[in-house]
């Protein structure tokens, strides 16, 4: 058959996408854009977590570092308190709701370090040191 001798309602019915096939479209799209999102946002929050983590470290080394340069796991207030105030002032590379301990036994001072991010779980980071003099 012709297509010149076809209907214009067949030709028309042919052509272009009907409006169900759009927004089954839309609605595909929508839901891809809407994982894509959801995978960022969590993407988001494993960095902050590994952020921390990593600052917590950093942390914690300062402090056996100040201890392996004074030849001592004992180290005087005044430097512990102020390691202290640092790890609890989220403002100044510290950590968010972030408490820095030190525990000494039988030679080995055991820092640990505790903090709550904003997901709400408390997360904790240790390290043991032990200096021989």
């Amino acid at each position: 058959m012709n297509s010149h001798l076809r209907s214009p309602a067949r030709r028309r019915r042919a052509r272009g996408m009907t409006l169900i096939e759009v927004l089954c479209a839309i609605l595909v799209m929508t839901v891809g854009l809407l994982g894509l999102v959801s995978l960022m946002a969590r993407a988001s929050q494993a960095t902050s977590a590994t952020e921390d983590s990593q600052r917590a470290a950093v942390l914690a080394n300062e402090i056996a570092t100040e201890m392996w340069l004074a030849g001592t796991i004992t180290l005087p207030p005044a430097t512990v308190t102020a390691w202290q105030t640092r790890v609890a002032n989220a403002a100044d590379q510290g950590l968010p709701s972030g408490t820095g301990t030190i525990t000494s036994v039988n030679q080995v001072a055991r820092i640990t370090i505790t903090w709550t991010p904003p997901s709400g779980t408390a997360r904790q980071y240790f390290t043991d040191v032990r200096l021989n003099n």
